[in-house]
């Protein structure tokens, strides 16, 4: 079972490896990022109709654009 800290540990990977390794990230900048992400979530959507708590996702997201 996946846990929030293996969320925050992939996190951290993937942004050490954008600044190791940049070329070989399709989605180098943050708005190509956010982009594939909704594509990935409507996509994976399809596939697995079974969603997750899109309370947290949100509630997330609107914290990161204030927090410091």
């Amino acid at each position: 079972m996946k846990t929030r800290n293996d969320v925050f540990a992939t996190i951290e990977k993937l942004c050490r490896d954008l600044a190791q390794n940049p070329d070989s990230w399709e989605n180098p900048t943050l708005e190509r990022y956010l982009e594939a992400m909704g594509r990935w979530l409507e996509d994976s959507s399809k596939k697995n109709p079974q969603p997750p708590s899109w309370e947290f996702i949100i509630q997330m997201l609107e914290a990161a654009k204030i927090y410091e």
